[in-house]
């Protein structure tokens, strides 16, 4: 095999991982844009909840708390997006584990208002 040959055949390879990358990137990208979404929705409901009249005053310490610990790693994941920067897997799926938690409060909040157990 020439050097030319060689160097057209490198140059292919990296092509195709950057390629591969790029893809990853692009999912990785849209998972991010997705559970941001998902927090919103669930912020939504979470201040309905809170300016509804009666609330449980530990599902609220909850909601509170669960919606603080997911702003924090969303933030990080917007910020990521916003300024074009690499999202990690591992940002991710902080992220979505902590949009997990404030669903969870907020699945908690829609049990004890349905069972009247406020």
């Amino acid at each position: 095999m020439t050097k030319r040959t060689r160097l057209a055949a490198c140059a292919a390879v990296l092509s195709l991982a950057s390629l591969g990358a790029c893809s990853n990137q692009t999912n990785l990208r849209k998972a991010a844009f997705d559970t941001m979404s998902a927090y919103h929705v669930a912020a939504t409901g979470a201040e309905a909840y809170l300016a509804s009249g009666s609330v449980n005053a530990t599902v609220k310490a909850d909601i509170k708390t669960a919606s603080a610990a997911a702003l924090v790693p969303l933030t990080t994941l917007d910020t990521a997006v916003a300024n074009g920067n690499t999202v990690t897997a591992s940002e991710l799926a902080t992220a979505e584990s902590a949009l997990a938690g404030l669903q969870s409060a907020l699945s908690t909040a829609q049990t004890t208002t349905t069972t009247g157990s406020n």
